[in-house]
């Protein structure tokens, strides 16, 4: 039987090796304000749930201020909403590596450009930048009509049909044109794909990430097992890396000749061929090109047909801006001058990645000390969370009507004061967000077709709206759209 004094004694232990672990923080811990919490716990039992994220943060971000320090575990985490920290720390060369919660992403797919620490990263980096250049975005822009049109064929069974979740429409296809950018045209034909198999295996392993990443403890096999998490994230995995490995074996097996140079595993195999990546380098840069993409960019249309249905007012001056670049309803081909046309629709994507950010947080950890521009001093080793969600809501960089809706933000003269890292939708600095220009391209195309030929409208209220952290923002409801068609 264990006694109060041998319990006594336990605490104490568990205490003193809590601050002996923490002893490399002493000094910021007395520079930064913010929580404690508890011995080995730290703060992270306020975010045992994926909707409790987001509210936490924005509780300590009322009461200490723009940055903070906060403890998930042992693992003290320096978060901060400042603009001009962010591009010190966005910009700085041993800011590079992404920080703990990435784990629960590497075990999934592997040592790619979004997991991948710095001198991995640096190499593969400098390796596919070609595959996002400018002629290769305008060879895109073909799959991303056709699969528009498909889209529109789809979202045409739904007019009149009351309320509909539109995300599932949206995965579909998002997944479409990120598969077959990535894999090839006729990839789509696959059955694991066209059986959704594959959304469902990625969507699986997007809620156990973000499990772990708020319960490291997660991480460790044993533990899934003992709470029965383990089978479906296994499954998952296993799934989707069988499906890349047959789908590169039979490229391999059809030889180099006849392969589209514009296609991402092609280049990739081809890059595997001539020795600078392994065939497992080229699985992980595939998973890791169609898990950051397809989520992202079917999100991010989604909320914006969303907020345009909750503001019908910006929905129709869009709806006059693409009306004057294409006077016929129906599918019509969007080229890449027509998406440099569409200011009005700029604007509003941009407000849409402010408001409901696609990427709410996103964590660094330091290799050696930064000091700041405010002078403090992060010591090496510690984990860093950029806060993009407040960030883009901060009424002292947005103004009194930041937590809304509202396109004007992004004119000219209300963007010439911002700070630059004001506005992050796809992070900046030395690692940023290699395929932005693929998705803003891709979003405009399915924006100006979908507004083009329909009016969206829902009568759930903005102020209603809840948010989730699941690697990407996620709602707790997502308001049902009734869809009407555009006959003029």
């Amino acid at each position: 039987m264990i006694t109060w004094q041998l319990w006594c004694t336990l605490l104490c232990v568990l205490w003193f090796y809590f601050l002996w672990t923490r002893r490399r923080y002493y000094k910021l811990i007395f520079q930064i304000p913010g929580p404690v919490g508890y011995p080995l716990v730290g703060t992270g039992y306020k975010m045992r749930h994926n909707e409790e994220v987001l509210l936490t943060f924005k509780h300590y971000l009322d009461k200490h201020g723009p940055s903070y320090l906060f403890w998930l575990g042992p693992l003290p985490y320096f978060i901060t909403t400042d603009p001009q920290l962010i591009q010190d720390i966005f910009n700085s060369p041993h800011c590079i590596n992404k920080g703990f919660v990435y784990k629960a992403l590497e075990d999934v797919a592997g040592q790619g450009l979004f997991t991948a620490k710095e001198q991995l990263w640096s190499v593969h980096r400098k390796l596919f930048n070609p595959v996002f250049a400018h002629k290769m975005l305008l060879s895109f822009i073909p799959i991303f009509n056709a699969e528009t049109a498909n889209l529109l064929k789809t979202v045409d069974k739904l007019v009149d049909c009351g309320g509909h979740n539109m995300l599932p429409v949206m995965h579909g296809f998002s997944l479409d044109i990120t598969s077959q950018t990535t894999m090839g045209s006729d990839v789509k034909y696959c059955e694991y794909i066209r059986t959704n198999k594959l959304i469902e295996a990625f969507q699986s392993l997007a809620d156990n990430v973000t499990a772990i990443g708020i319960s490291p403890w997660l991480l460790s096999k044993t533990v899934r097992i003992l709470l029965g998490k383990e089978e479906e994230y296994s499954r998952a995995k296993l799934e989707i890396k069988e499906f890349l490995e047959e789908l590169i074996d039979s490229k391999l097996a059809k030889g180099s000749e006849a392969a589209d140079k514009n296609i991402f595993v092609n280049i990739a195999i081809d890059m595997m061929n001539r020795g600078l990546l392994t065939k497992n380098e080229v699985i992980d840069e595939s998973i890791t090109i169609v898990f950051a993409a397809f989520e992202t960019t079917a999100n991010t249309i989604t909320y914006a047909l969303i907020l345009l249905a909750m503001f019908p007012e910006y929905q129709e001056k869009a709806f006059e801006e693409i009306r004057a670049l294409f006077p016929n309803t129906g599918d019509f081909e969007v080229t890449y001058g027509d998406t440099q046309n569409m200011v009005y629709l700029d604007l509003i994507i941009n407000e849409s990645m402010r408001v409901l950010s696609p990427g709410p947080l996103v964590a660094r950890q330091t290799t050696k000390e930064v000091r700041l521009s405010n002078g403090v001093v992060l010591p090496r080793g510690i984990q860093i969370a950029i806060d993009i969600f407040h960030l883009h809501r901060d009424k002292n960089l947005w103004g009194e009507n930041a937590e809304t809706f509202d396109p004007d933000h992004f004119l000219p003269h209300n963007m010439q004061d911002k700070h630059p890292y004001s506005f992050i939708p796809f992070t900046k600095g030395i690692r940023n967000c290699i395929g932005w220009r693929y998705g803003l391209i891709a979003i405009k195309v399915a924006m100006a077709k979908l507004l083009r030929n329909y009016k969206f409208s829902t009568s759930f209220k903005f102020e209603d709206l809840r948010f989730c952290e699941h690697v990407t923002l996620s709602l707790e409801t997502v308001p049902l759209l009734e869809v009407q068609r555009r006959d003029y």
